[in-house]
């Protein structure tokens, strides 16, 4: 009997309910394991907790963490460093695109310009 391929976890963390809904349903429906957080703090929590194989981390977060400082918490941090993040931002400016990049971003996708089908697809290339 053949293993059954285990379901990739996706972790995303966007305090925007309506967008963070659509990223859901679009992973959820390609079979994805989606866990969700509206936070910094609690988005952190749940990436130590959780070990996601990618996260969708917003820059624009509530609270004292915001997407950059998750991020950067995140690659100093044993054994979450290794973990894949993408940002998914309204921020577009070429020096929140570097800082993210620099802080170790997996990818950096303006919301305006990538629809969470782009982002699908460039999460399903960054599994592979």
């Amino acid at each position: 009997m053949p293993d059954k391929k285990k379901k990739a976890k996706i972790l995303i963390v966007e305090d925007d309910a309506f967008l963070l809904n659509i990223y859901q349903t679009v992973f959820e429906k390609e079979g994805y394991e989606v866990m969700t957080a509206g936070n910094g703090e609690d988005g952190f929590g749940l990436a130590l907790e959780q070990s996601p194989d990618v996260m969708l981390l917003d820059i624009m977060l509530p609270g004292g963490m915001n997407g950059l400082a998750v991020l950067k918490k995140l690659k100093q941090t044993k054994g979450a460093e290794k973990i894949p993040v993408m940002i998914i931002s309204n921020l577009s400016d070429d020096k929140t695109i570097g800082e993210g990049m620099s802080l170790g971003a997996a990818g950096y996708f303006p919301k305006s310009q990538f629809s969470p089908d782009e982002v699908l697809k460039n999460v399903r290339e960054l599994i592979r």
